[in-house]
């Protein structure tokens, strides 16, 4: 089966907090209000997460910041700092306070405050799951299901004990509790689903942890409209959906040999799976943007006609048709981006010395493990087609030039190769290639045949072959 990946992006909204001007402190009690300290932060950056909004604000020189946002319900939050992060819980008009050190964030992390213990009550149940080791032999990568499901089972045990000690004899937690442990089932249920994909295709008899897998699924509230504020819930709803695609795939012996037919099952299992109006919407809104961001609008053509029929978000909808204005760009038909990358001699290339030739550009990096993937295929297509009229071109999206050097002489890498260091460069920007292997397919005018063409291990060579003039 051809893979196809989909990559999580999400939406972000630039909001700073400055100083206070005179007037403000009334305004301020509408408001949640989170203040921070974090001692030796490695970015003056932090990104507070919720509601499917990101704000970012500034650090100052002191590592203290403040976030002012407006929640109309309790709601989960994440924030993240360079390579930190952590949970919070708010209710409205909350003013809650924390405290850590960057260099050993998940043991210092401690709240005063509004909703403080159930934030400190948060930060320990995160130092456990980081100090748990999910990716290590006695979990994730467990050659047995058996030591996987004992590791998971021990991890819950505790994860149950901890919120047991926070809400006892406390009926004002009892909301949280219960979303709490809904959390617990689609952290389980990610990790079970992560562990299972690779053996999905095997000819091992799996129905046991298949059953296992359901029964988690069919006893998780899914259509509950609050669980669209929990950061894990987006993961494994991407997850479980790959999950019954595959399965869907494996049992009716299909292949996926398009982004367009991979659009149309992803968001049909969706349809399938939830019913809730105000959750669905929420997928599909956030999901069309992925696929859009690593496939091209292209892919979800069928897809937004769908959304447009059960949204009424109006200003989602605006977005969302801005977003397509912009990918119209790249349609068949439409001229290409001048641009001008040096190979590893540092002779320059551009468009223009391949006038009158059919263009077919690889774009990739050596870190890229799918990129490599397709190499021993892109040497057969070069062979097949090297008294053609079409150049097979390689641009590298390597920022190191000699991680791509060498990888050009270690695989035997030759033709075209070019080196575009980085993202930043009229190709990606105008092809809004945020995910690689990228293949692009122009005509003998420069003109975009397929802005996303398939791989050279899919069916690009009877692609090829059907040119005219080639």
């Amino acid at each position: 089966m051809k893979k196809l990946a989909i990559i999580l992006l999400m939406l972000t909204v630039i909001y700073s907090c400055n100083n206070k001007k005179q007037g403000e402190d009334n305004k301020d009690k509408d408001l949640t209000v989170i203040t921070g300290k974090i001692e030796n932060a490695k970015d003056n950056l932090v990104m507070l997460s919720y509601n499917s909004t990101t704000d970012t604000i500034k650090i100052n020189e002191n590592g203290e910041f403040t976030a002012k946002i407006m929640i109309g319900s309790p709601s989960h939050l994440v924030l993240i700092n360079g390579g930190n992060h952590a949970r919070i819980y708010v209710n409205p008009k909350s003013k809650l306070s924390f405290t850590a050190k960057s260099d050993n964030f998940f043991e210092t992390l401690k709240y005063t405050g509004d909703d403080s213990d159930i934030n400190n009550y948060l930060a320990k149940q995160v130092n456990f799951i980081v100090k748990r080791g999910i990716n290590s032999e006695n979990f994730l990568y467990a050659s047995k299901y058996e030591t996987f499901s004992n590791s998971l089972q021990d991890m819950n045990k505790i994860l149950n004990n901890n919120l047991d000690e926070l809400v006892k004899g406390n009926e004002k937690y009892a909301d949280f509790a219960t979303l709490e442990r809904e959390r617990f089932k689609i952290i389980s249920g990610t990790l079970m689903l992560t562990y299972y994909t690779p053996l999905l295709n095997s000819n091992q008899n799996n129905t046991e942890i298949e059953s296992e897998i359901d029964n988690l699924v069919s006893s998780t509230d899914l259509n509950n409209p609050m669980m669209i504020q929990l950061y894990e819930f987006k993961p494994f709803v991407q997850n479980l959906t790959a999950y019954k695609l595959n399965k869907t795939l494996k049992n009716e012996k299909r292949e996926i040999t398009s982004a367009e037919e991979y659009a149309d099952l992803y968001f049909s299992v969706l349809d399938e799976t939830f019913l809730e109006p105000v959750v669905l919407e929420e997928l599909y809104y956030s999901f069309i943007r992925d696929f859009m961001s690593y496939y091209g609008a292209e892919s979800v053509i069928n897809v937004y006609s769908r959304y447009k029929e059960i949204s009424s978000n109006k200003q989602r909808l605006s977005e969302l048709n801005k977003i397509f204005e912009e990918y119209d760009k790249l349609a068949a038909g439409q001229p290409s981006v001048n641009w001008s990358f040096p190979d590893i001699n540092g002779k320059m290339y551009s468009p223009a010395d391949f006038k009158g030739k059919y263009i077919y550009i690889d774009v990739w990096a050596s870190w890229c493990g799918p990129c490599k993937q397709e190499i021993p295929y892109l040497k057969k297509l070069k062979e097949k087609f090297k008294d053609k009229n079409i150049a097979i071109i390689g641009i590298s999206v390597d920022e190191n030039k000699s991680d791509w050097e060498n990888i050009l002489k270690s695989e035997n890498i030759d033709g075209i190769q070019l080196f575009a260091a980085g993202w930043k460069n009229p190709l990606c920007e105008h092809f809004k290639i945020n995910g690689i292997p990228r293949f692009i397919l122009l005509d003998r005018d420069g003109k975009i045949i397929n802005s996303n063409a398939d791989r050279p291990s899919g069916n690009i060579e009877t692609v090829l072959s059907s040119l005219e003039g080639i």
